[in-house]
């Protein structure tokens, strides 16, 4: 148990650093590759990291059989939140985007609620309206970029990442690491003709975006998937999705020292109260198993 514990925590401090780090990526590269063609980079990189070491023959056997599933989780946990993100990022800052991904617990807590019927209590209502107060504090202040449609674009994509984290926890009969690899893969495919309505490929950029595409399509989107993908198989949906309340503090940490985006004591403020709802929703629940 204790070694198991260890393991999950490790993966939660990781994979919230690299997503941290991912809006910074994000903020760098979108403006100058488009947010179409830089979700396809960012897919096509993980893909061609993670394809040779995680997908075997026998799994494409038995491809057809998974096929509604993956197509699902390609679509609402890989395309179309990546493509809200780099939209958004067009119009908001990193620390920004990064407080607003931090709704996805919230989401997956409700979510877990109602479908895989989880008990609830007080500490957890209470957690919810505690972060719901600390991301209107956050996003209310002059010194963050309030834009109405980007901040809905952010909304929506964590509505589907919580939403795709209840249902990848359902799944039992699929390998974590193949099913990681195989969503992303296949989300390649889908984004691909898209990529036409802007540039379209073009490796003509400065090294600072192809250093920003290259990190966020290997470490923040590769990587650190596949561990998401093994924490919610090892621990479920809700408690999986406590990786975000490492994003926030990390995501500003990350624009701050190489983006220069100032912190103020208002974003720390709503911070902490966000980080400590969500943590109240995450550590007073107990799973269900589907």
């Amino acid at each position: 148990m204790y070694k198991n514990s260890i393991i999950d925590w490790s993966l939660i401090v990781g994979i919230g650093i690299a997503w941290g780090a991912s809006f910074m990526f994000t903020k760098v590269a979108a403006p100058a590759v488009g947010p179409i063609t830089l979700v396809f980079y960012r897919l096509l990189i993980a893909s061609l990291v993670l394809a040779p070491v995680f997908i075997r023959k026998k799994h494409l056997i038995n491809l057809k059989n998974d096929w509604s599933a993956i197509l699902f989780l390609s679509f609402f946990n890989a395309s179309i939140p990546f493509f809200l993100f780099s939209e958004a990022a067009l119009d908001l800052n990193a620390g920004t985007m990064s407080v607003l991904n931090g709704t996805t617990p919230l989401f997956s807590f409700v979510i877990s609620l109602v479908w895989l019927k989880l008990s609830s209590n007080w500490i957890q209502l209470t957690g919810i309206l505690i972060g719901m107060v600390g991301l209107i504090i956050f996003i209310g202040y002059e010194s963050l970029e309030f834009a109405l449609l980007p901040i809905i674009f952010c909304l929506i994509a964590s509505f589907f990442y919580a939403f795709s984290s209840n249902f990848i926890f359902r799944i039992k009969d699929i390998d974590s690491s193949y099913l990681a690899t195989i969503i992303l893969v296949v989300a390649t495919f889908f984004v691909f003709p898209f990529i036409f309505l802007e540039e379209g490929i073009n490796l003509n950029h400065s090294a600072n975006v192809l250093t920003s595409i290259g990190l966020l399509g290997s470490l923040c989107t590769g990587l650190a998937y596949m561990g998401f993908v093994v924490l919610i198989k090892r621990a479920g949906p809700v408690r999986a999705s406590t990786v975000v309340l490492i994003v926030p503090l990390t995501g500003m940490m990350w624009a701050n020292i190489f983006l220069e985006e100032v912190i103020t004591a208002s974003m720390l403020g709503g911070c902490f109260l966000i980080l400590l709802g969500v943590g109240l929703v995450n550590f007073f629940q107990e799973e269900l198993e589907p």
